[in-house]
């Protein structure tokens, strides 16, 4: 065993290996039997807690979205074992908390949440499990003490832009002339910062740019909700209980384990919890945020290296491709069959091509800067149905869906990353043909399609990727063009199943 523990180390293994042989004969002094007891109970220290630590390295490295997630070792401070006390003092902490704070891949499978009769009863279950757990209780009671539930929280939670406005409104809503100028001021002030992110992580400038923009408009609007009462509104309110209930434990080990930095009156941002900056969820900010300017800290409220650099670990750690584009605008042949315009369905560039796909200017398909390379997979979507946009989206997609799930949110940053790179606007965005669908047709559209077995998931009135597909089975059984769209004309027929 003193072989394997001091490899590395001749003097010492000689040392120990010589009090090992004087201890059995007995031939030492007791004053330097102490010497030497004393010695081998330091550097015995120093081997088990190094091994926690390498325990703990391991444990990190955490498998998110079917096993594709890396984390990125110097996130946590193990470039090299450290070799202070103080430094594996912090690594064994972060061992602690990482038992707490879940990712969010981690609780789906959890349990529904128990019924409570008022928010004061579960608020008080809350702080008796989260002491469980291992929380201390003196930042459990003090961070909690004036926590209360926000009606307008709850309200927000049922009508997220990205749900309630059509992709059209959203588009125009999101991205403007005068964001697509102010992100590339972004660039040229935070050039130098940008390149050292590029060569570290390999996503874009554009792209965290655009992030940055779409998040909090580069870090002016931020909110000014309090982080601990969203969460805890949202975690009682029940929609999505175990995802809130886990991230505020999640904003409870920030305040536990790095309290020198982080307080409850920082701990601000949007109404659903996300914070700082880049609106990063308390779970985000733990396994993700990263010291951007070697400050020591990581500060996404103010420092804008720590922005962008924990905005693209976050992104390498998922899985970013460096070489890939996130997705092209195509246009379809009048043949086209809608039904494999989806998310599971991928083809290589060449299969598409071969489908008559191109580009908007009818040219063949092809991607810049990747050579040739026909073998890219990617999928067809359509988030305004037929009649407006399609893209034809590849796996960097498939990564910015795992910052935020709408299909919405996820072109609009590739979008506005094209834009602030000087490419050209979308086509065929038609306001008067793409509409807002409202909470009453939205909740009537899941209610039919369940009744009639397409739809199987929370009737919630919010039309996502899982009520699309619940559409788009509907329209192919009846012979209607198979686009997941709610149009109009769908609306009008769903109402007449009703009846």
């Amino acid at each position: 065993m003193l072989q394997a523990i001091y490899s590395n180390n001749k003097t010492k293994l000689i040392m120990l290996s010589y009090l090992s042989i004087a201890v059995q004969a007995r031939r030492i002094k007791p004053v330097l039997f102490a010497i030497f007891f004393l010695t081998l109970t330091f550097y015995s220290t120093e081997f088990f807690v190094g091994e926690a630590y390498a325990r703990e390295t391991q444990e990190v490295t955490i498998l998110k979205a079917q096993g594709k997630q890396r984390v990125e070792q110097d996130n946590f401070m193990v470039l090299s074992p450290p070799h202070s006390v103080y430094n594996k003092k912090i690594s064994l902490s972060r061992l602690k908390w990482s038992e707490i704070c879940l990712l969010p891949a981690d609780i789906s499978e959890q349990r529904s949440p128990e019924k409570f009769v008022s928010f004061t009863n579960w608020l008080a279950s809350f702080k008796d499990n989260a002491i469980r757990k291992g929380l201390s209780a003196a930042t459990v009671h003090s961070a909690l003490k004036n926590v209360h539930l926000i009606d307008r929280v709850v309200q927000l939670d049922r009508k997220q832009a990205e749900y309630a406005l059509s992709f059209t409104n959203y588009i125009n809503k999101a991205i403007s002339i005068a964001r697509i100028q102010r992100g590339q001021r972004k660039i040229q002030e935070n050039a130098a910062i940008l390149r050292k992110i590029h060569r570290k992580y390999g996503v874009s400038s554009e792209i965290l740019i655009a992030l940055w923009g779409l998040e909090s408009d580069f870090g002016r609007f931020t909110g000014n909700f309090s982080t601990l009462n969203t969460l805890a509104t949202l975690a009682y309110e029940g929609r999505r209980h175990n995802f809130f209930a886990n991230e505020l434990l999640c904003a409870l080990t920030m305040l536990d384990f790095d309290s020198e930095n982080i307080t409850v009156e920082q701990m601000t941002g949007s109404w659903a919890g996300a914070m700082g900056q880049p609106q990063f969820m308390p779970s985000t900010f733990q396994y993700y945020a990263t010291d951007g300017n070697g400050d020591g800290k990581k500060d996404i409220w103010q420092n804008t290296s720590d922005v962008l650099a924990s905005a693209a670990n976050y992104l390498y750690t998922l899985g970013w491709k460096k070489k890939e584009p996130w997705g092209i605008e195509v246009i379809l042949p009048r043949d086209f069959a809608p039904y494999q315009a989806k998310l599971s369905v991928e083809k290589t560039l060449a299969q598409w091509r071969s489908l008559g796909v191109k580009k908007p200017n009818g040219k063949e398909l092809r991607l810049q800067g990747t050579g040739r390379n026909d073998s890219v997979k990617g999928s067809i979507i359509l988030p305004a149905g037929l009649a407006g946009p399609a893209f034809l989206v590849f796996h960097n997609f498939r990564i910015i869906r795992e910052w935020n799930r709408s299909i919405n949110y996820a072109v609009a940053v590739g979008y506005l990353a094209d834009r602030v790179a000087g490419g050209p606007p979308l086509t065929r965005l038609d306001p008067q043909q793409d509409k807002n669908l409202s909470r009453q047709n939205a909740l009537m559209i899941q209610t039919v399609l369940a009744s009639m077995g397409y739809y199987k998931d929370k009737i919630d009135g919010m039309v996502g990727i899982k009520s699309r597909e619940a559409i788009r089975q509907y329209q192919r059984d009846k012979g209607i063009p198979a686009d997941g769209y709610p149009s109009d004309s769908l609306i009008s027929r769903l109402r007449h199943e009703r009846l």
